[in-house]
C-alpha cells in the first residue's frame, strides 16, 4: 500500500506579500464609509505589523550575516594557526 502524504506549495515571499495586502485592502474599504474611524484603527495595526514584520525579518538577515563572518573568520584563524606552527 502506498502512503501518500498531503502537503502544501511552499509559497514565495512576494506572493504572499501581495495576498496578504491584498486581502487588508480589501477589509479596509469595506470599513471606510460605514466606520471610517475603524477603518483608520485597523490601517494603522497593519502599517505596523509589517513594519516589525519586516523589521524583524531584517534583523534575522543581519544577524545570520554576523554569524558567517565570525564562522568564516574563525576559519581563517585556524588556518593561519596550523600554517605558523608548521613553518
Amino acid at each position: 500500500m502506498r502512503k501518500f502524504r498531503f502537503r502544501l506549495p511552499e509559497f514565495d515571499t512576494p506572493g504572499l506579500w501581495v495576498l496578504t495586502l491584498g486581502i487588508w485592502f480589501h477589509i479596509v474599504s469595506r470599513l471606510v464609509r460605514p466606520e471610517p474611524s475603524m477603518a483608520i484603527m485597523l490601517a494603522q495595526i497593519i502599517g505596523v505589523s509589517l513594519a516589525l514584520w519586516g523589521g524583524y525579518r531584517i534583523v534575522n538577515r543581519w544577524i545570520a550575516l554576523a554569524r558567517d563572518a565570525e564562522k568564516e573568520q574563525a576559519v581563517r584563524q585556524a588556518d593561519a594557526g596550523t600554517d605558523h606552527h608548521e613553518k
